[in-house]
């Protein structure tokens, strides 16, 4: 096994989950954080659950298509839920 931290997962120093899974502020988007993403410019926003970080990119699955291929996001490609239930 090699010592090198796989891609999706945190390193020291990377944001970890710290307790709400819809955050209000972007800098508390971490693991199991449930934020909305984008497929591509002309596509709608969708919900997307944090599954790993690798420094500033952000690695997605897709709430309602679990089983479709991770995507990665910057934190600027993301935006939060909107406040209220879910």
């Amino acid at each position: 096994m090699s010592s090198a931290a796989a891609p999706n997962v945190p390193r020291s120093g990377d944001r970890a989950f710290v307790g709400q899974p819809k955050p209000r502020n972007p800098t508390k988007i971490g693991l199991g954080s449930v934020v909305l993403a984008h497929e591509g410019p002309d596509e709608g926003w969708w919900e997307a659950e944090v599954i790993g970080i690798n420094g500033r990119v952000f690695s997605l699955r897709w709430r309602d298509y679990p089983t479709q291929p991770t995507i990665l996001r910057k934190a600027t490609e993301l935006a939060l839920l909107p406040p209220g239930e879910a």
